[in-house]
């Protein structure tokens, strides 16, 4: 059985522990000759309702939704920007709202992806217990090859 990887997912969270990975996954796809897409999920706290109203500068005002939309696109496009300035090609870039664990599962199954690559902060001890994470949830319940990279 041989392994062919064609798509490779990068979920990330624009910190440098992300950036590594995807600098890895990179290298990946130049020898495999695959396609690098990158995923950001958010989440709503659970403590503030969505439908609250932020107020902006001047006469604009959006809910807390539109405004954690509207920066995490911001914060996208600068990580996109920032990776093509070091000569990555990124094929696409998405994000969404949930539970980012699943939701990287989920895209990774129905995108018909090869291969997840993403970062892990390293966290042990009382971090880990609280904080969680969100790679080991990945690598737990993916059924795709999820590559770790320590950040």
């Amino acid at each position: 059985m041989s392994f062919v990887v064609r798509r490779i997912l990068v979920p990330v969270d624009f910190s440098e522990c992300s950036r590594t990975a995807l600098n890895v996954a990179w290298e990946w796809a130049q020898l495999l000759g695959a396609s690098v897409d990158l995923l950001h999920v958010w989440t709503v706290p659970s403590f503030i309702p969505p439908g609250m109203t932020v107020m902006g500068l001047g006469p604009t005002e959006q809910s807390l939704l539109e405004l954690i939309r509207t920066r995490t696109d911001d914060e996208m496009r600068k990580f996109v920007s920032e990776a093509e300035a070091r000569g990555i090609k990124i094929h696409a870039a998405s994000s969404e709202p949930g539970v980012a664990a699943k939701v990287i599962v989920e895209r990774a199954e129905t995108g018909d992806y090869d291969l997840i690559a993403m970062g892990t902060h390293g966290r042990s001890g009382i971090e880990h217990a609280l904080l969680g994470s969100v790679t080991e949830r990945v690598v737990r319940r993916s059924h795709r090859p999820v590559l770790t990279v320590r950040g």
